[in-house]
């Protein structure tokens, strides 16, 4: 492992920070705090903390000893200086002469020494850190460290790896009773006349410390680095030929096969669909996917072995909270049967759910404990041949677990072929699951459900006008959304300030053109790839073109007319209709008609008439997938003011009707312009409208002649 401490950098960032008015020491420990948060083989999405002692001053001006400490759940990759909260260093010490403590009395004195009232909890391990004679200490969940801290001699191991200075801490919960432990056992080296080195807790991780803040992070680096060196030492040759075994009717038949977007989007739909109809989640929504295939995973799930060391469990108990006690290993899959696919991953899941009442009824019998059960749905399937698919609310959610499953197949590769796999037990891991400080991690920041949670939307058309708005208001209202345009320029533009507010994970940036059968279906495929499904589709891209019908040129417009303004609008409902039938969920079909449709204009009939036929497509679709819970319907919208009425078109039809331009926008009923917000804001009722289809709703301030009939 390479250091990442460059002296000149640190420097500039710890001036820069100070310069704002952050002390040395924050400023010092945020940088290395960073540069262990920022390499994944050592802290994963709020792992890890880190600390510093220094000292600030009260509200008398008085100096006093403070342990700056990471919140709980903060990211050391991205922290910032409020991210190491001061705590009165005096009252951690004084309660360490205490011979107990639980765990509400302990946040609670964390709370109560918080210089600041409005700061994060400390962490979890704060004692630990405090009780420790270093200026500046580093704890992480080092991939190497865990594989040779996850096995039956780990002492043994670490002895060699490490010698003189060793730490060992026979595996404790965090709390109290570890900050004890490591403190008592720190102490014991000391007496033999030692210099403790580092600190290595069995099946948890490993801490570092030193005097200044490169020191510490220095450590860690030169004792991670000694841990892959053993690895590499010691690894044995395994029996086990890459391509070995593969899937039966795979479509992948080795870890070489490049695994692409439509074989993805076949499969994906079906999973998530089962999730939803398991879990008893509400019609057109579901959870997010996300897929890992790399080599090593592959390799992986090719390995004999593979489905045993699943089942063993975590690397660490710390992950248990993200990824469930275990996986799901979908042994043999045929993924050339789609149904018997289905079938399969429906069985599995339902046997991991049972698996997972029994585990939880029976610690807590064992336990003689009364706890609320967590759901019993997993978040990590694994497919030989695909990858890891991982499951969660959101797709950063999906993400997270996929990023620490993707470690965990690290550690149980290595840890594997130097010994023997044997992480914490099931009763640990039960322990750390059901642990209320641990639960409250992920409830920090968390707000309710947003109305379209869970709701995977793709928007045409969505580069400028009604599809950014419309794309914009599904983002605002929790949806992930797939951003389709042929103008990729413009569309990069647009998903990059979308993705700036909402998350880049929330939104996909597709160039597409809806005229080309073969280009919606690839769009489909990507948007179904990166979210894991489909569930509302906004087909809005379009254009209006003018022209007689009664002559040959009107002809030709019309002809041109029917392939953007009708047919595209089809392979966007075909390619969205197969994902939602895959999924078995229902979802919603949602066009961008006109008030053409009903009341057409003169001059105008290449675009009325298409307009008309989309209405029609419109009310077939609903006929044809109401009874798969697929809702189709349609908004008419008259005179927004958007790229459609470019290149001399607002003047055009205007002129027609003797009007201003301005004058011509706000011609209806109400005598209000009608905005790109307000169709979007008509897509997303029906979007919500769950028991409406083979509806048109109109946008357009009121126009008598056009009222649907």
């Amino acid at each position: 492992m390479r250091s990442r401490y460059v002296d000149a950098e640190a420097a500039h960032f710890q001036q820069t920070l100070t310069s704002r008015g952050v002390a040395e020491t924050v400023a010092a420990r945020t940088y290395t705090a960073r540069l262990l948060g920022q390499d994944a083989s050592l802290v994963l999405h709020g792992g890890g903390n880190t600390s510093a002692k220094g000292v600030e001053r009260d509200v008398f001006g008085e100096g006093v000893e403070v342990l700056y400490i990471k919140g709980s759940g903060s990211d050391l990759a991205s922290i910032e200086p409020a991210g190491h909260p001061a705590v009165r260093l005096a009252t951690l010490r004084k309660l360490r002469s205490l011979p107990a403590l639980t765990d509400e009395q302990m946040v609670n004195e964390l709370r109560l020494a918080l210089l600041d009232a409005h700061a994060p909890n400390p962490s979890v391990e704060t004692l630990l850190h405090a009780w420790l004679p270093a200026r500046f200490v580093d704890h992480t969940h080092a991939d190497a460290v865990l594989s040779i801290a996850d096995q039956p001699d780990a002492e043994r191991i670490c002895s060699h790896v490490y010698g003189r200075g060793l730490v060992w801490v026979p595996y404790v919960m965090p709390g109290f009773e570890l900050a004890k432990r490591c403190s008592d056992a720190f102490d014991a080296v000391v007496k033999k006349g030692e210099t403790p080195t580092l600190i290595v807790l069995e099946k948890h991780g490993i801490f570092t410390f030193g005097e200044t803040a490169k020191e510490s992070y220095e450590a860690m680096i030169a004792a991670v680095t000694r841990a892959e060196r053993y690895l590499t030492d010691s690894r044995r040759t395994t029996s086990f030929l890459p391509g070995q075994i593969s899937p039966a009717g795979s479509l992948a038949s080795s870890r070489h096969m490049l695994w692409g977007n439509s074989d993805r989007a076949r499969l994906l739909p079906r999973i998530r669909g089962v999730l939803a109809k398991l879990a008893g989640e509400a019609g057109e929504s579901g959870p997010l996917l996300s897929v890992r295939t790399t080599d090593t995973v592959l390799s992986f799930l090719e390995r004999p072995d593979a489905e045993e060391l699943v089942a063993i469990g975590c690397a660490t108990p710390d992950h248990v909270i993200r990824t469930k006690p275990t996986a799901i290993f979908l042994s043999k899959p045929d993924y050339a049967d789609l149904d018997e696919f289905r079938n399969r991953v429906e069985h599995a899941i339902v046997q991991y759910a049972h698996a997972y009442d029994n585990y939880f009824e029976s610690m807590c019998r064992a336990k003689n404990v009364q706890r609320k059960k967590l759901d019993p749905w997993p978040r990590v399937i694994l497919l030989p041949g695909v990858g890891i698919c991982a499951v969660g609310r959101t797709l950063k959610e999906a993400d997270i677990a996929a990023d620490i499953y993707e470690h965990t197949v690290q550690v149980m590769t290595d840890a594997a072929d130097i010994g023997t796999y044997e992480p914490v037990s099931r009763s640990d891991l039960f322990d750390m699951e059901y642990w209320s400080l641990e639960q409250a991690k992920l409830q920090l920041g968390k707000k309710a459900p947003a109305p379209l949670s869970g709701k995977i939307a793709l928007v045409t058309g969505a580069a400028s006008g009604i599809g950014q708005a419309t794309a914009a208001k599904l983002l605002q209202l929790g949806a992930h959304v797939a951003l389709l345009d042929r103008d990729g320029e413009a569309l990069a533009h647009v998903h990059e300030g979308l993705a700036a507010k909402h998350g880049k994970r929330t939104a996909l940036a597709i160039t597409c053109d809806v005229t080309q059968s073969k280009s919606v279906i690839a769009a489909t495929n990507s948007a179904v790839a990166f979210f894991g499904g489909l569930d509302i589709v906004v087909s809005n891209a379009g254009n209006a073109p003018e022209g007689r019908l009664d002559t040959a040129r009107g002809e030709e417009v019309l002809r041109d007319s029917l392939e953007i303004n009708l047919l595209a609008h089809n392979h966007v409902a075909r390619a969205a209709s197969e994902v939602m039938l895959a999924q078995g969920t229902g979802g919603v079909l949602l066009f961008n008609a006109s008030k053409a449709a009903f009341n057409p204009g003169a001059g105008f009939g290449p675009y009325a008439v298409a307009k008309s036929a989309l209405v029609g497509l419109m009310r077939q679709y609903a006929v044809d997938l109401g009874k798969y819970g697929i809702r189709s319907n349609a908004v008419n919208a008259d005179r927004v003011r958007t790229q459609l009425f470019g290149g001399g078109l607002a003047e055009s039809r205007a002129k027609n009707r003797g009007l201003t331009v301005d004058e011509y926008f706000r011609s209806n009923l109400l005598s209000r312009e009608v905005e790109g917000e307000h169709v979007a804001d008509a897509f997303v009722y029906l979007a919500l409208a769950a028991v409406t289809t083979g509806c048109v709703i109109t946008v357009d301030g009121g126009n008598s002649s056009a009222f649907p009939r």
